[in-house]
Protein backbone atom coordinates (compact mmCIF):
# COMPACT_ATOMS: atom_id res chain seq x y z
CA UNK A 1 0.00 0.00 0.00
CA UNK A 2 1.57 3.15 -0.91
CA UNK A 3 1.90 5.24 2.20
CA UNK A 4 0.22 8.49 3.56
CA UNK A 5 1.89 11.52 2.88
CA UNK A 6 0.78 13.04 6.44
CA UNK A 7 -0.76 12.25 9.89
CA UNK A 8 -4.66 13.03 9.11
CA UNK A 9 -6.54 14.50 12.21
CA UNK A 10 -10.15 13.39 12.23
CA UNK A 11 -12.62 15.46 14.27
CA UNK A 12 -15.91 13.34 13.19
CA UNK A 13 -16.86 9.97 12.90
CA UNK A 14 -17.84 10.46 8.75
CA UNK A 15 -14.43 12.42 8.42
CA UNK A 16 -13.01 8.76 9.75
CA UNK A 17 -14.89 6.55 7.17
CA UNK A 18 -13.98 8.27 4.82
CA UNK A 19 -10.38 7.89 5.54
CA UNK A 20 -10.56 4.20 6.61
CA UNK A 21 -12.42 3.55 3.02
CA UNK A 22 -9.75 5.22 1.54
CA UNK A 23 -6.79 2.60 2.94
CA UNK A 24 -9.04 0.20 1.96
CA UNK A 25 -9.10 1.38 -1.07
CA UNK A 26 -5.46 2.12 -1.52
CA UNK A 27 -4.97 -1.72 0.02
CA UNK A 28 -6.97 -3.12 -2.78
CA UNK A 29 -5.05 -0.82 -5.38
CA UNK A 30 -2.12 -3.00 -4.26
CA UNK A 31 -3.68 -6.46 -4.70
CA UNK A 32 -4.40 -7.06 -0.90
CA UNK A 33 -7.86 -8.22 -0.25
CA UNK A 34 -7.16 -8.84 3.49
CA UNK A 35 -9.22 -7.19 6.12
CA UNK A 36 -8.15 -4.27 7.82
CA UNK A 37 -7.02 -4.37 11.31
CA UNK A 38 -7.88 -0.92 13.84
CA UNK A 39 -6.53 0.10 17.29
CA UNK A 40 -7.32 2.66 19.24
CA UNK A 41 -5.12 4.59 21.76
CA UNK A 42 -5.88 7.47 24.43
CA UNK A 43 -2.84 9.00 23.20
CA UNK A 44 0.31 8.66 21.11
CA UNK A 45 2.51 5.76 22.05
CA UNK A 46 4.74 3.15 20.21
CA UNK A 47 2.57 0.04 19.01
CA UNK A 48 4.50 -2.50 21.67
CA UNK A 49 2.77 -5.23 23.58
CA UNK A 50 3.11 -4.50 27.19
CA UNK A 51 5.58 -7.59 27.89
CA UNK A 52 7.79 -5.22 26.06
CA UNK A 53 6.78 -2.13 28.26
CA UNK A 54 7.88 -3.91 31.70
CA UNK A 55 11.18 -4.49 33.22
CA UNK A 56 11.62 -7.81 33.21
CA UNK A 57 13.63 -9.64 36.71
CA UNK A 58 16.11 -11.36 34.28
CA UNK A 59 15.88 -12.41 30.56
CA UNK A 60 12.72 -11.51 29.07
CA UNK A 61 12.15 -14.58 27.40
CA UNK A 62 12.86 -16.68 30.09
CA UNK A 63 10.68 -14.71 32.18
CA UNK A 64 7.50 -15.06 29.69
CA UNK A 65 8.26 -18.79 29.64
CA UNK A 66 8.12 -18.56 33.17
CA UNK A 67 4.62 -16.62 33.85
CA UNK A 68 2.92 -18.04 31.09
CA UNK A 69 3.78 -21.88 32.83
CA UNK A 70 2.88 -20.22 35.95
CA UNK A 71 -0.27 -19.12 34.64
CA UNK A 72 -1.44 -22.30 33.12
CA UNK A 73 -0.56 -24.11 36.77
CA UNK A 74 -2.41 -21.83 38.48
CA UNK A 75 -5.72 -20.80 36.15
CA UNK A 76 -7.77 -23.40 35.46
CA UNK A 77 -10.21 -23.21 38.41
CA UNK A 78 -10.83 -19.81 37.71
CA UNK A 79 -11.82 -19.46 34.18
CA UNK A 80 -14.21 -21.88 32.32
CA UNK A 81 -12.86 -21.71 29.30
CA UNK A 82 -10.38 -25.25 29.06
CA UNK A 83 -7.06 -23.61 26.43
CA UNK A 84 -6.23 -26.97 24.30
CA UNK A 85 -3.06 -25.47 23.45
CA UNK A 86 -0.28 -22.14 24.62
CA UNK A 87 -2.01 -20.18 21.75
CA UNK A 88 -5.14 -20.61 23.88
CA UNK A 89 -3.57 -20.14 27.19
CA UNK A 90 -1.69 -16.75 25.95
CA UNK A 91 -4.71 -15.40 24.52
CA UNK A 92 -7.16 -15.87 28.35
CA UNK A 93 -3.96 -14.17 29.48
CA UNK A 94 -3.84 -11.19 27.50
CA UNK A 95 -7.59 -10.62 27.96
CA UNK A 96 -7.06 -10.84 31.76
CA UNK A 97 -4.45 -8.28 31.77
CA UNK A 98 -1.69 -10.89 32.10
CA UNK A 99 1.81 -9.04 30.14
CA UNK A 100 2.51 -10.89 27.15
CA UNK A 101 4.16 -10.55 23.90
CA UNK A 102 0.35 -9.87 22.21
CA UNK A 103 -1.05 -6.23 21.38
CA UNK A 104 -4.71 -5.83 20.65
CA UNK A 105 -6.39 -5.01 17.61
CA UNK A 106 -9.93 -4.75 16.17
CA UNK A 107 -11.31 -5.57 12.82
CA UNK A 108 -14.55 -3.01 13.50
CA UNK A 109 -13.02 0.64 12.81
CA UNK A 110 -15.65 2.10 15.09
CA UNK A 111 -14.81 -0.13 18.12
CA UNK A 112 -10.95 1.46 17.31
CA UNK A 113 -12.22 4.69 17.52
CA UNK A 114 -14.38 4.36 20.62
CA UNK A 115 -11.19 2.96 22.44
CA UNK A 116 -9.38 6.02 21.78
CA UNK A 117 -11.96 8.74 22.51
CA UNK A 118 -13.51 6.18 25.30
CA UNK A 119 -12.01 8.29 28.52
CA UNK A 120 -11.37 11.93 28.93
CA UNK A 121 -7.90 13.15 27.57
CA UNK A 122 -5.77 12.57 30.70
CA UNK A 123 -2.04 13.32 29.88
CA UNK A 124 -0.77 16.70 29.04
CA UNK A 125 1.82 17.75 26.68
CA UNK A 126 3.71 20.96 27.77
CA UNK A 127 2.57 24.34 26.02
CA UNK A 128 0.21 22.43 24.05
CA UNK A 129 -2.99 21.29 26.32
CA UNK A 130 -4.28 17.63 26.60
CA UNK A 131 -2.48 15.10 23.72
CA UNK A 132 -4.15 13.84 21.41
CA UNK A 133 -5.32 10.19 20.79
CA UNK A 134 -4.35 8.12 17.80
CA UNK A 135 -5.83 5.30 15.46
CA UNK A 136 -3.90 3.30 13.82
CA UNK A 137 -4.85 1.50 10.62
CA UNK A 138 -3.25 -1.66 9.56
CA UNK A 139 -3.18 -3.33 6.15
CA UNK A 140 -1.54 -7.42 6.53
CA UNK A 141 -1.64 -9.54 3.65
CA UNK A 142 -2.53 -12.96 3.97
CA UNK A 143 1.20 -14.38 4.30
CA UNK A 144 1.43 -11.88 7.40
CA UNK A 145 -1.33 -14.24 9.53
CA UNK A 146 0.57 -17.49 11.66
CA UNK A 147 -2.09 -20.14 10.23
CA UNK A 148 -0.47 -23.26 11.76
CA UNK A 149 -1.24 -22.96 15.91
CA UNK A 150 -1.92 -26.61 15.73
CA UNK A 151 1.59 -27.64 15.71
CA UNK A 152 3.40 -24.20 17.00
CA UNK A 153 4.03 -22.44 20.30
CA UNK A 154 3.74 -18.29 20.66
CA UNK A 155 6.77 -18.36 22.21
CA UNK A 156 8.60 -19.93 19.50
CA UNK A 157 7.86 -16.67 17.36
CA UNK A 158 11.28 -15.02 17.24
CA UNK A 159 11.72 -14.74 13.70
CA UNK A 160 8.60 -12.33 12.47
CA UNK A 161 5.81 -10.73 14.37
CA UNK A 162 2.36 -12.14 12.72
CA UNK A 163 -1.32 -11.64 13.22
CA UNK A 164 -3.26 -14.24 15.45
CA UNK A 165 -6.74 -14.59 15.67
CA UNK A 166 -7.85 -16.30 18.23
CA UNK A 167 -10.65 -18.33 19.16
CA UNK A 168 -13.50 -17.01 20.62
CA UNK A 169 -12.67 -17.48 24.39
CA UNK A 170 -14.77 -14.80 26.15
CA UNK A 171 -18.29 -12.67 24.69
CA UNK A 172 -15.55 -9.41 25.01
CA UNK A 173 -12.98 -10.64 22.15
CA UNK A 174 -16.34 -11.48 19.87
CA UNK A 175 -17.63 -7.91 20.93
CA UNK A 176 -14.94 -6.16 19.85
CA UNK A 177 -13.77 -8.11 17.03
CA UNK A 178 -10.44 -9.41 18.79
CA UNK A 179 -7.47 -10.10 16.58
CA UNK A 180 -3.67 -9.88 18.07
CA UNK A 181 0.00 -9.31 16.48
CA UNK A 182 1.82 -11.65 18.20
CA UNK A 183 5.71 -10.10 18.12
CA UNK A 184 9.05 -11.65 18.21
CA UNK A 185 11.54 -11.06 21.01
CA UNK A 186 14.74 -10.10 19.64
CA UNK A 187 18.05 -11.39 21.67
CA UNK A 188 15.95 -12.83 24.13
CA UNK A 189 15.42 -9.23 25.69
CA UNK A 190 13.30 -7.30 23.87
CA UNK A 191 10.08 -6.40 21.37
CA UNK A 192 10.03 -4.19 18.41
CA UNK A 193 7.07 -1.89 18.42
CA UNK A 194 4.96 -2.45 15.13
CA UNK A 195 5.93 1.26 13.69
CA UNK A 196 9.81 0.67 13.88
CA UNK A 197 9.29 -3.69 12.25
CA UNK A 198 10.64 -3.36 8.41
CA UNK A 199 8.41 -5.70 7.51
CA UNK A 200 5.12 -3.40 8.84
CA UNK A 201 5.60 -0.07 8.50
CA UNK A 202 4.44 0.71 5.29
CA UNK A 203 1.47 -0.92 6.12
CA UNK A 204 0.41 1.29 9.05
CA UNK A 205 -1.72 4.74 8.94
CA UNK A 206 -1.66 6.64 11.77
CA UNK A 207 -5.15 9.56 12.48
CA UNK A 208 -4.93 11.50 15.01
CA UNK A 209 -7.59 12.62 17.53
CA UNK A 210 -7.91 16.00 19.20
CA UNK A 211 -8.67 15.86 22.31
CA UNK A 212 -11.13 18.28 22.58
CA UNK A 213 -13.34 15.86 20.24
CA UNK A 214 -13.41 13.11 22.26
CA UNK A 215 -16.80 13.98 23.73
CA UNK A 216 -18.29 14.53 20.80
CA UNK A 217 -16.68 11.56 19.24
CA UNK A 218 -18.47 9.04 21.98
CA UNK A 219 -21.76 10.54 21.73
CA UNK A 220 -21.52 9.87 17.89
CA UNK A 221 -20.61 6.31 18.13
CA UNK A 222 -23.60 5.85 20.41
CA UNK A 223 -25.58 6.15 18.07
CA UNK A 224 -23.83 3.66 16.15
CA UNK A 225 -24.05 1.33 19.24
CA UNK A 226 -20.58 1.53 20.27
CA UNK A 227 -20.50 2.21 23.90
CA UNK A 228 -18.77 0.51 27.25
CA UNK A 229 -22.13 -1.83 27.16
CA UNK A 230 -21.62 -3.29 23.92
CA UNK A 231 -17.52 -3.61 23.78
CA UNK A 232 -18.03 -5.05 27.65
CA UNK A 233 -21.02 -7.14 27.32
CA UNK A 234 -21.03 -7.85 31.01
CA UNK A 235 -22.12 -5.74 34.02
CA UNK A 236 -19.07 -3.63 34.53
CA UNK A 237 -19.62 -2.70 30.79
CA UNK A 238 -22.93 -2.09 31.48
CA UNK A 239 -22.16 0.04 35.01
CA UNK A 240 -19.88 2.15 33.26
CA UNK A 241 -22.16 3.17 29.98
CA UNK A 242 -24.94 3.97 32.30
CA UNK A 243 -22.59 6.35 34.30
CA UNK A 244 -21.43 7.71 30.94
CA UNK A 245 -25.26 8.26 29.88
CA UNK A 246 -26.52 10.05 33.29
CA UNK A 247 -23.53 11.91 34.81
CA UNK A 248 -21.10 14.75 33.66
CA UNK A 249 -17.35 13.20 32.12
CA UNK A 250 -15.61 14.97 35.03
CA UNK A 251 -16.34 12.28 37.35
CA UNK A 252 -14.35 9.77 35.62
CA UNK A 253 -11.10 11.63 36.17
CA UNK A 254 -11.34 11.02 39.79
Amino acid sequence: MAPYDDTPTVTSVSQFAKHVERVKRLAEEGRNSADLLFRGQPCDKPLMPRLGRLRPHGKLIKIEALVLEEFKRTSLPLTEFHPENDWDVIALAQHHGLPTRLLDWTQNAFAALWFAVREPSRREEPGRGSAPGVVWIFTPTVDDYRLDTGTTSPLDNSKRTRVFRPKVISRRIAAQSGVFTVHKIVEEKRCVALEKNKNYRLKLVKLLIPAEKFGPLRKALHIFGINDSSQFPDLDGLCKHLQWRFFDDAGARE
